[in-house]
């Protein structure tokens, strides 16, 4: 196994998640599917909750959710294989659906900084996500209590990887691994921490391995039917 490289997702992201504590609730929910050739399929939300149901609400919940995904996800709704929509998921939320179609894992990028990078035979996740570092958040109200709307707010990323997981760093307590997927839940409140390694291969063993046994396994088909060739040569004669 390759030595995982760790790079940091920008702030960027950790800046765009503070955005919605000025206005109200948000959710950000990705459920991405990562394949051996280097692409993500699924979607990402990210939905602002209403003040009721007034147009007035909506526009407002678009402005919202746009300043995020401008400023974490710039240009990915541009990107081949990206549909854009607006969505209502479900009663008092509002916002966007990016659906991504075996979108070039350099193009899901956060700030610039892509969120999942290719390591030989092994995919690493790497980043970190921290509103309270960020100054346009709004500061609690005293001391010890969370910051207005933080412990409503949610981050959801779920990642489906073609083999097992291999490590989970950083945040692990927030991470729940099943089979070859990892999934990473927190608040606004609870910094994140996105560290972990998947492999890139469907089983423990790289592709470069299955290569070899393919053709090693040709071969011998290939030997196999040239020696009943040869028996069936040498019957005729003898006969």
């Amino acid at each position: 196994m390759h030595r995982p490289r760790i790079r940091g997702i920008t702030a960027a992201l950790a800046a765009v998640v503070a955005l919605v504590a000025l206005t109200g609730c948000v959710r950000t929910d990705a459920d991405l599917t990562v394949s051996r050739a280097n692409t993500v399929t699924g979607d990402i939300l990210i939905l602002g909750q209403l003040a009721d149901e007034s147009e007035a609400a909506q526009q407002a919940v678009v402005g919202q959710v746009t300043a995020i995904e401008t400023r974490a996800l710039p240009g990915l709704r541009d990107r081949t294989g990206v549909t854009a929509a607006a969505v209502s998921p479900e009663p008092g939320w509002y916002g966007t659906s990016l659906e991504l179609d075996a979108v070039p894992i350099t193009d899901l990028a956060l700030g610039g900084t892509p969120l999942i990078t290719r390591d030989g035979d092994d995919f690493v996740v790497s980043g970190v996500i921290d509103v309270s570092t960020q100054s346009d958040v709004p500061a609690p109200a005293a001391e010890g209590e969370p910051r207005p709307g933080a412990p409503e707010s949610t981050v959801r990323v779920s990642l489906t990887f073609p083999g097992v997981i291999e490590e989970v760093r950083g945040s692990a307590e927030l991470a729940e691994v099943d089979g070859t997927t990892v999934t990473w839940t927190t608040t606004y409140d609870t910094p994140l921490t996105l560290d972990a390694t998947a492999s890139a291969t469907s089983s423990a063993f790289p592709d470069w391995i299955w290569t070899g046994l393919a053709w090693g396994a040709g071969i011998l088909v290939a030997l196999a039917v040239a020696g009943l060739i040869t028996v069936g040569i040498r019957s005729r004669h003898d006969g």
